[in-house]
């Protein structure tokens, strides 16, 4: 997946003494960076390039070194808006080689008890079925709504209908011809990103998650098509079970470095500060991007 841009309108708030005082809104530049990207290093370009139209830039995921929250350089001021943990799973080898390097042999005598019995409620085997495409995008989101419980057109599914998808990838797992629990992801480029899993509520629990997850990354692997599982940043504990790689990454903003552009981003700064000392889940908070 390569890296794009696009301009968008950052809401900034004004902070004094930890007070937000007004927001201002700017047109920025936003920049999100791919795995592959951010494994290699690539730099973006200096923030002259930028159109002149823009007031800065925002640098979605881009590998944290230790970033300070509020920095002052020559052509810009940075603040750090976010940081985050960024999950992935390299697929280079196979699946033998992955669950060698990454489970005990006790854990893998487990998955491999857990998906036999599985297998056993089901009628002998497991039953994983795939979804590729546009055309086959409907029947995938109707079995996630029978997955989930959710009547059959809601508002957010009829409008997914209508987006084109042909690089979803869907994966759902059957027992006894009902479906129990799904998968989906996305193709970009080199790496298949996440988009999200869920199981049945009578099924609730980590064992149908982590039989999902494994098959899946089993087929992954056989396929040999993308180099990357991209779980993107965030926390959760089944990016942490199933990825092999993880990165520190950030979210920062860069203003040209005019006194107000320094005295905005030095309030904001002392706001994130608080936020990270006090652990708060990671997010834009009153940021809004439209």
């Amino acid at each position: 997946m390569s890296s794009h841009s696009s301009e968008r309108l950052l809401a900034l708030p004004f902070c004094v003494l930890g007070k937000r005082l007004f927001s201002v809104r700017l047109p920025l530049t936003v920049h999100e960076l791919s795995l592959a990207d951010a494994l290699m290093g690539r730099e973006l370009a200096p923030l002259r390039t930028l159109p002149a139209s823009s007031a800065g830039r925002v640098r979605c995921h881009v590998p944290d070194p230790g970033w300070r929250t509020y920095s002052v350089w020559d052509d810009r001021v940075t603040c750090v808006l976010v940081r985050d943990s960024w999950h992935y799973l390299s697929l280079v080898g196979s699946y033998e080689d992955f669950l060698a390097s990454r489970y005990s042999i006790k854990s893998r005598e487990s998955f491999a008890r857990d998906e036999a019995r599985f297998a056993e409620r089901c009628g002998g085997a497991l039953d994983l079925r795939e979804y590729r495409g546009a055309d086959a995008l409907p029947e995938f989101l109707r079995l996630i709504d029978q997955v989930e419980g959710v009547g059959p057109m809601c508002a957010d599914r009829a409008a997914e209908r209508r987006r084109p998808t042909a690089e979803t990838r869907g994966y759902v797992l059957f027992a006894v011809d009902q479906p129990v629990a799904w998968m989906r992801l996305q193709v970009a480029g080199d790496a298949y990103l996440y988009g999200g899993a869920g199981e049945a509520e009578a099924f609730r629990g980590d064992v149908l998650a982590t039989i999902l997850h494994l098959q899946v990354i089993r087929r992954l692997f056989a396929e040999q098509t993308c180099r990357y599982l991209d779980y993107r940043p965030g926390n959760g504990e089944l990016k942490r079970q199933f990825a092999n790689g993880v990165l520190r990454s950030a979210v920062l903003v860069d203003l040209r470095p005019s006194l107000f552009n320094r005295l905005l981003l030095r309030g904001l700064a002392g706001e994130r500060r608080r936020a990270f000392a006090s652990r708060r889940p990671a997010g834009m908070g009153a940021l809004a991007l439209r």
